[in-house]
């Protein structure tokens, strides 16, 4: 896919809500009224003015504090970071940056209205 093309993809997530969270052992899934993005590299959450990584402490509360928010924007910046911004300027990030891979994906995006799928 081009730049392009990934910019495209997650324009589906603007205007949807963080609808849930779900911690999978070693990975987490984040959905959006239908998309889900599941996530096995480093999730940083920035809210309130706090900002904490994955598995710190305060990291559940926090992230779970997105919940019912509504996406205003997301930026993919290859070998950086997938950045979700809400209404409220808070944002979760996920690390693309190549030592931040545990296994061969960062990021599995699925369940988009035209049935295409991310791997990143």
């Amino acid at each position: 896919m081009t730049d392009e093309d990934i910019s495209n993809f997650w324009d589906e997530l603007i205007g949807s809500q963080l609808s849930s969270v779900e911690f999978v052992m070693d990975y987490l899934q984040l959905r959006f009224d239908g998309p889900t993005i599941n996530v096995t590299n480093p999730l940083t959450v920035t809210a309130n003015e706090n900002e904490i990584t994955s598995w710190n402490d305060g990291f559940q509360d926090l992230l779970c504090g997105q919940l019912t928010k509504i996406v205003e924007s997301v930026t993919f910046e290859r070998e950086k970071a997938l950045t979700i911004r809400f209404t409220d300027k808070s944002q979760i990030a996920v690390s693309v940056r190549p030592q931040d891979y545990s296994g061969p994906e960062a990021i599995y995006a699925h369940g988009f209205k035209n049935k295409s799928r991310l791997v990143e």
